[in-house]
């Protein structure tokens, strides 16, 4: 079964990251860096959604009746319009609800960006996310049960190979107030970035 993460990593390139960097003024370096952490921690916090039946079901029924997968193939026309962008936002909020603030923050401290771009990459990004797992959800007929599997085998993935991430596990998890070590995450950026665009 491929990775969502593959799956999505294989959907963007450059016309896309460069729809989104349009947004947040033309910095295409920390909006690489900025998708290349957001797509991951995207999936973490759909994981901790879905670790409740109720959570999984719900999920189940949005991808079913919104997002086939479709997305996917279309993003270089879809990124940075802004009904996309409006679907995003609803999007965040059912998944990072109060968390979203906080999320934008650090992820704002770790690229260099502000809070208020970081929002607009995040919501962007969310329709992408939710494509590529109602597109997994769909080629392998996957129940609830199965949809919450698949996304506790990807966080696990996630977590493995890119551990420099846990500055936003903590953001998800309601302490991450504090300061991000930067210097953590863009020494390790680098190996970040490679996995999303080649350099």
């Amino acid at each position: 079964m491929s990775g969502i993460l593959d799956l999505i990593k294989n959907s963007i390139g450059n016309q896309a990251v460069e729809q989104v960097g349009r947004q947040v003024g033309g910095n295409k370096d920390a909006t690489q860096r900025a998708i290349a952490a957001a797509i991951p921690m995207l999936l973490s916090a759909l994981q901790k959604n879905t670790k409740s039946r109720s959570g999984a079901e719900s999920l189940a029924n949005a991808l079913e009746r919104d997002h086939d997968g479709g997305i996917l193939g279309n993003l270089g026309s879809v990124l940075g319009q802004s009904n996309n962008q409006s679907m995003g936002e609803k999007i965040l909020g059912h998944v990072l609800g109060q968390r979203q603030q906080n999320v934008s923050n650090q992820l704002g401290k770790a690229t260099g960006l502000g809070s208020a771009d970081v929002g607009k990459i995040l919501a962007n990004l969310a329709p992408v996310v939710m494509g590529a797992v109602g597109k997994a959800k769909r080629e392998n007929n996957l129940g609830v049960s199965g949809l919450q599997d698949l996304l506790s085998q990807e966080r696990k993935t996630i977590k493995k190979q890119q551990p420099n991430l846990g500055f936003l596990e903590k953001a998800l998890d309601g302490d991450g107030d504090g300061d991000v070590d930067l210097s953590d995450v863009l020494k390790q950026g680098s190996g970040l970035l490679a996995g999303f665009f080649k350099r």
